[in-house]
């Protein structure tokens, strides 16, 4: 009998514990979804179809279209509530207008690079850019601890791969510091420019690791043709792809603006498509477009 008390009175008190034990998930916060908005996109099946999709629009055209909605969705926040568009889908919107504007810089730069060689001519302007941010970031934004932090892991430059992973960090860092930054020579326009040394020296050393690799396995020093078609068709399938994950974004922003301000049509007017056209590139005669929808108008 005593054992089956006991028994019964551990019954009593466990239950009570594993309740305690349970507690319910917290719903993300604003911060916490404007970084999951900052996060590279993941890959799924849907996006890897779009690796070989044409463009249908000129990649400047449709970067430049979600920045500026960007911006609108920023100034219409409150409205367009109701249409289910916040402040995360402008954030979405700049960060898939830049991987784009970087992606198209990276295909092109790939596609018409000739010299296997040239990482020496591309390598000072990024080292001078990143050098530049670095110590305006110590300057300027001292009073944040975490920012400084970074900046210590970031060290010195240890070598080329070194250099591009800090120019990636630090670009990231000047963003988050806009406000730090401004009446500064580290001005948009120079951060603009230290992007596209960046693209540059990053394409050019893709080439050069093409043709060390071919020479590896006994061709000539040069990247064969066949290394060099690859590397260009990877850069092309990562614009494209770039390209369609803005592209479907923009337009499902712009519906719903039009549906939020189907009253207005003045306030309308300002949720326009981008407009289209029938190439965005001669290298993509490989990848014929998918038929499209009109465009609402």
């Amino acid at each position: 009998m005593a054992k089956t008390k006991k028994t019964a009175a551990h019954k009593k008190t466990a239950a009570p514990a594993s309740k305690r034990q349970v507690t319910a998930p917290t719903p993300p916060g604003p911060k916490t979804l404007k970084r999951q908005a900052a996060l590279p996109p993941v890959e799924t099946a849907k996006q890897s179809h779009f690796d070989e999709r044409r463009p249908d629009a000129p990649s400047t055209r449709v970067a430049s279209h979600g920045r500026q909605l960007a911006k609108q969705v920023r100034v219409d926040a409150a409205e367009l509530r109701r249409a289910k568009v916040t402040l995360v889908d402008a954030d979405r919107l700049e960060l898939f207008a830049d991987t784009l504007s970087a992606a198209e810089e990276s295909w092109l730069a790939l596609k018409d690079q000739r010299d296997p060689g040239g990482a020496a001519a591309t390598r000072d302007p990024l080292r001078e850019g990143r050098d530049q941010v670095f110590a305006a970031l110590r300057t300027f934004a001292r009073r944040n601890p975490d920012t400084q932090a970074a900046l210590d892991r970031i060290g010195d430059v240890q070598g080329d791969d070194d250099l591009m992973n800090d120019a990636v960090r630090l670009l990231a860092l000047a963003k988050k510091h806009r406000a730090d930054l401004d009446g500064t020579d580290v001005t948009e326009e120079r951060l603009a420019e230290v992007r596209r040394s960046l693209i540059r020296f990053t394409a050019v050393r893709a080439g050069e690791r093409a043709s060390e690799s071919a020479s590896d396995e006994g061709s000539p020093a040069p990247a064969t043709a066949q290394a060099e078609d690859q590397s260009s068709r990877t850069a092309r399938r990562a614009r494209n792809r770039a390209f369609w994950m803005l592209a479907e974004l923009d337009r499902d922003v712009v519906a719903r603006g039009q549906y939020a301000f189907r009253k207005d049509a003045v306030r309308q007017a300002k949720y326009r498509s981008y407009r289209r056209s029938e190439a965005a590139g001669p290298a993509d005669e490989e990848s014929p477009a998918a038929p499209e929808k009109p465009a609402p108008k």
